[in-house]
């Protein structure tokens, strides 16, 4: 299997996420709290924000980022 970029990781869909995995400060994909040490920045996204055009940046753990990406 061929290595996949961070930032080009699917991911779920942003409506599904809570507020503290939206903002980058829980793991997009299993929900732990991550800290300076163990996040994973995945690449700025687009989405649309009511109507409007906004980039958000999520973040996930080092286990989900290995597990997805090998």
């Amino acid at each position: 299997m061929p290595h996949i970029a961070a930032a080009d990781l699917p991911l779920p869909a942003i409506k599904t996420l809570s507020q503290a995995q939206q903002r980058g400060v829980q793991c997009v994909f299993c929900a732990v709290t991550l800290s300076a040490r163990t996040a994973v920045d995945l690449g700025p996204r687009m989405t649309d924000a009511h109507g409007s055009a906004a980039r958000w940046f999520p973040r996930c753990c080092t286990t989900c980022r290995k597990g997805r990406a090998s």
